[in-house]
């Protein structure tokens, strides 16, 4: 039965030295698993060949992962808010590890299947765990620039996953290396048991209210986070925002900047990383501007305009150089980034206890997007693809990549749109905006 007593801490370290240690373990789960998400987008040939299958039903394998993550959203939120993070991320990260582990090691698509769900449900409480931690352990002034920093270090993760996981794909083959992946989970599950607590010690034994919220306050929380049109709003427009990132960067990149511009896979996965250094550097640089300015909304605003642009250059644009790709993929991270401040912007309009689930829901509507486009993506190559096959795999035109990918660009422009009727927080600390 959970219990609000406070667990005996009393060696706790300081929390403005610890916080930081605790932040980093965090965060290097949630890096972890970004790049087991985006992993597929250099295996897609691979992956063909090994089960047999066509670019929709590899799309619906790579999807498994978002399937079972943006379910798990609320409940991760809930059972974060309830239970706290430390036991949970443990438990989380031993889920990814196996995931990984039969993933590997299977000829079946059904086991391998499962193996993409185990994953996207322990990599559900990564991100939600790790702002849930950021909330308890630092000041609010502090909570965009973390925000972004998680981030940051969580697209390190998908930069791994890009040109440094293709050749190491090429040197030892994709089973190989998921293996060395479920290594690295296991490893990340004894970090996070050994070093991560739920909150500073002044906060557990703090004798005005119990550590975790009662269920009475979580269904009420719940409640008012769904009844909030400010709350669908900006959930709504990082998931907008964030569709081109699952749809594009995470899967049909690779072989889209192959077919494009006749690259060798490193060539194009390492273009392709560039989006998510770009993720990596606006991240932070978007939420401190944010509050610098005192304002959320107007670099949301321009975050979506700016993706659009750099998009619809990127695919419909036949660029003179790679170094003009770069830029351009650069971009079109950097400006994404700023879908972080829906995190940002729902959180100040909520109170901090029930964080988890604000987070939660803002992540299981951020999450739609790979859920829905990658597959949708592949099913639409499909039905363009001319029969033409290299050994065993399928291989699509420059104009069925138009087609299928123009989806991702309306994405961008209903962004825009939801910008429009979000009302500003004028960052406000964590629970003093008004709903």
């Amino acid at each position: 039965m959970p219990t609000n007593r406070p667990p005996d801490n009393s060696a706790q370290p300081r929390p403005q030295a610890y916080a930081w240690v605790i932040w980093i373990v965090a965060a290097l789960f949630y890096s972890y698993e970004f790049f087991l998400r985006i992993s597929p987008t250099v295996m897609v040939d691979d992956l063909m060949r090994s089960f047999h299958v066509s670019a929709e039903t590899l799309g619906s394998l790579s999807a498994m992962y978002y399937y079972a993550y943006a379910i798990m959203q609320i409940p991760v939120g809930i059972l974060l808010d309830r239970y706290g993070p430390r036991r949970l991320l443990t438990f989380a990260a031993t889920m990814v590890a196996l995931g990984s582990y039969l993933f590997a090691t299977t000829n079946t698509l059904g086991i391998a299947e499962f193996g993409r769900v185990l994953m996207g449900i322990g990599s559900a409480f990564a991100f939600v765990g790790c702002l849930k931690l950021s909330a308890a352990w630092f000041p609010a002034k502090r909570f965009a620039l973390v925000v972004g920093l998680t981030n940051m270090l969580g697209v390190i993760g998908a930069i791994n996953g890009e040109a440094p996981l293709a050749y190491v794909v090429g040197q030892l083959g994709w089973r190989y290396t998921m293996h060395a992946a479920a290594i690295i989970g296991i490893a990340l599950t004894i970090l996070n048991l050994l070093i991560i607590r739920d909150a500073p010690y002044q906060q557990q034994i703090s004798p005005r209210e119990p550590l975790f919220p009662s269920n009475q306050e979580l269904v009420s929380g719940i409640k008012k986070i769904l009844r909030s049109k400010q709350t669908w709003l900006a959930a709504c427009f990082g998931g907008l925002l964030v569709a081109p990132i699952a749809g594009f960067a995470e899967l049909w990149s690779v072989p889209f900047l192959m077919q494009s511009y006749a690259l060798t896979k490193p060539e194009a996965a390492g273009l392709s990383s560039v989006v998510f250094i770009g993720i990596a550097i606006g991240g932070p640089l978007n939420g401190q501007f944010s509050s610098w300015l005192g304002q959320r909304k107007l670099i949301m605003m321009i975050g979506a305009i700016g993706a659009l642009f750099s998009l619809l250059a990127v695919i419909y644009v036949r660029l003179p150089s790679e170094l003009l790709i770069s830029v351009l993929l650069f971009c079109l991270g950097f400006f994404s980034s700023s879908m972080l401040l829906a995190f940002v912007v729902n959180c100040e309009l909520h109170s901090k206890r029930i964080s988890g689930v604000v987070i939660g829901f803002t992540n299981m509507l951020v999450m739609l997007g790979g859920t829905i486009f990658q597959p949708l993506i592949g099913f639409l190559l499909d039905e363009n693809w001319q029969g033409k096959l290299t050994q065993g795999a399928h291989v699509f035109s420059l104009h069925d990549y138009h087609i299928a990918l123009s989806l991702l660009p309306a994405c961008q422009l209903l962004g825009i749109i939801c910008v429009m009727f979000i009302r500003e927080t004028y960052c406000c600390r964590v629970g003093e905006a008004v709903n």
